[in-house]
């Protein structure tokens, strides 16, 4: 079953992207109307919190888990008037660091859609890995319409299982699913902290 969840402005702040693979076609002009696919995002559902999101029509597994969707994910953005995306990229030979010039300095892939602040306008800031380009993404939408968040109910998990196996629920070949799993295992402690202080 496929939900809709409509993330306008606070509910927006009630999805990590942290943990999630972000595939962005970067164009030069920006459109009124942008649709962005993920896989990973990670919904605030702990019962811990004092206004977690909620799901309709769901029973969730762990009630006191935030809510890990392993699978795709698709975030729509209406009446767009601007925004900025920002790429680190990760060194194709190294999966642990980033590429570096002959200066040694970070290549960064950035392009901005100006755009004139007003009150009826929304900044929605997230961080997440980029797919491709590979590396480390800063995205920023600039809207003055709904946002809406569709999912797969099947694709979702309490975070715990995804810390627990990121090899098996993460996206195929994603770079931090590694990472997150050796801080486990280094790190045993985090499995004990509070669901919703657990990326991911």
């Amino acid at each position: 079953m496929t939900n809709q969840l409509d993330i306008t402005t606070n509910q927006f702040n009630l999805i990590d992207f942290s943990e999630a693979s972000a595939f962005i076609n970067i164009m030069p002009i920006l459109g009124t109307h942008v649709e962005l696919n993920f896989w990973g995002i990670t919904l605030l559902t702990s019962k811990q919190r004092k206004k977690p999101l909620i799901l309709p029509d769901i029973n969730l597994e762990e009630p006191n888990s935030n809510t890990y969707i392993a699978g795709f994910s698709k975030i729509v953005f209406h009446e767009v008037v601007g925004g900025e995306i920002s790429i680190e990229l990760y060194d194709p030979a190294q999966t642990d660091s980033f590429l570096k010039n002959q200066q040694n300095e970070s290549v960064i892939l950035q392009r901005q859609w100006a755009f004139k602040p007003k009150e009826s306008i929304s900044v929605y800031e997230l961080d997440c890995t980029s797919d491709w380009p590979a590396g480390a993404c800063y995205l920023a939408i600039a809207s003055k319409g709904q946002v809406q968040l569709t999912y797969e109910v099947s694709d979702c998990i309490p975070t715990r299982k995804f810390v627990l196996e990121p090899q098996k629920y993460g996206q195929p070949g994603w770079k931090k699913a590694a990472v997150a799993k050796s801080d486990v295992q280094r790190n045993p402690s985090l499995l004990k902290r509070e669901p919703e202080e657990i990326k991911g």
